[in-house]
């Protein structure tokens, strides 16, 4: 069963990395610290705790609801690209049509992956609910407490629309523990997943990902079209055109000078929490070679897409005219623009510039490095027909 493979593969990671962790006092990326050493010795294990509950639900799942399997994706929309890219502004204009689509929230991918939990969580919801929701209140202001310092990189919140690429974690196969385990050569071959990580491994991930997403649009009842978003998952393109062959992709691109600092800006909060040395050039030089190696890769692959599987986007265009290069993008695609998105989009006005400050001058890696290692893959997908142009 392959569920039960990849959870007892996950797990088995966790520990190793955890352990690993423990012995690598001197690794530059993460240096040990009584901060670190505190996280990993007592954080570490509530953590695997929760991922072993994860993994015992997934399991159960398959015995209660074996008809999730059968749930078809088609029409399924994927946002994905290069980090810092707008993927989230798209996301979240899109996923507000909830008539038309369902998308996983932040609670639904880090505490209930399974359609169980999903159950009963709705249930304890309910019963919530009739005593006056303080469960729900205390929840909403604990995420605020936690991730207050976010609101200008990334708006957080448990019923907010999240990437799906979390429900990968009782897997191991979730990107963003890197931040946690960055010498973790099992973590790091998950940013250019298509070519570093083993052909079985990779499989396993893959059909785990989409019994995932199955799971949702089950436990959703099997009504809305699937909207998935990962802007870390550029460099698993062709898996995922492997695992959801009906699917539509929109890439979204950005001058990776700009993303780079600005994903390296975004993940400093690792350094209070894991006691990551975010700021040092061999963390900076390991994100820059993710973004060149997943520009790369999708400069070889999106080229030999049909143009109505993948429409890419920049997010100077979207800055500059958000609905018709929404519009075009959806249109190239064949994804039918409801009335009320039509609204929705006519609605649009400038975005405006981020509240996100950051600077390429911070970065401990020179213009040059950053120019030889990303600029020419970017500049030759910006010139692929796939690219949407509008004219003013």
């Amino acid at each position: 069963m392959n569920t039960l493979a990849v959870v007892a593969e996950g797990l088995a990671r966790y520990l190793g990395w955890w352990l690993s962790a423990l012995v690598r006092w001197r690794d530059p990326r993460a240096p040990m610290s009584v901060r670190r050493f505190v996280v990993l010795t007592l954080g570490m294990p509530i953590f695997l705790g929760v991922q072993l509950v994860h993994a015992i639900c997934l399991l159960l799942d398959e015995i209660l609801f074996p008809g999730y399997r059968r749930t078809s994706l088609d029409g399924t929309l994927v946002i994905t690209g290069i980090p810092r890219s707008g993927t989230t502004f798209l996301h979240r204009i899109l996923s507000a049509e909830t008539e038309h689509y369902t998308t996983l929230t932040t609670w639904e991918a880090l505490l209930a992956p399974s359609i169980l939990q999903r159950r009963l969580v709705s249930g304890l919801a309910w019963l919530d609910g009739c005593l006056g929701g303080p469960l729900a209140r205390g929840l909403a202001g604990l995420t605020r407490r936690l991730t207050s310092g976010l609101d200008a990189i990334h708006e957080v919140g448990l019923t907010a629309a999240e990437e799906d690429y979390l429900t990968l974690l009782p897997a191991a196969g979730c990107f963003v523990m890197l931040l946690a385990f960055p010498a973790a050569p099992g973590l790091q071959s998950l940013g250019e997943f298509d070519r570093a990580v083993a052909p079985q491994r990779r499989r396993r991930l893959l059909h785990f990902y989409r019994a995932c997403l199955q799971r949702h649009v089950y436990a959703d009842g099997a009504r809305r079209q699937l909207l998935s978003k990962n802007a870390a998952l550029g460099s698993w393109v062709v898996g995922l055109q492997q695992a959801l062959p009906e699917a539509r992709f929109i890439v979204c691109l950005r001058d990776p000078h700009r993303a780079l600092s600005s994903q390296i800006s975004s993940v400093a909060a690792a350094r209070s929490l894991f006691g990551t040395a975010t700021g040092s050039a061999a963390f900076q030089r390991l994100f820059l070679h993710i973004y060149a190696v997943t520009l790369e890769h999708l400069t070889q692959t999106i080229g030999d897409w049909p143009l109505d599987r993948a429409a890419i986007v920049d997010l100077t265009d979207v800055r500059a005219h958000p609905a018709p290069v929404i519009r075009e993008a959806l249109h190239r695609l064949g994804v039918r623009e409801h009335a009320s998105l039509s609204a929705r989009l006519n609605g649009l006005g400038d975005p405006g510039p981020s509240a996100h400050r950051h600077s390429i001058a911070d970065l401990g890696i020179d213009t040059t490095t950053l120019d030889e290692r990303m600029t020419p893959s970017y500049r030759r997908l910006m010139a692929l027909p796939h690219r949407i142009r509008v004219t003013p």
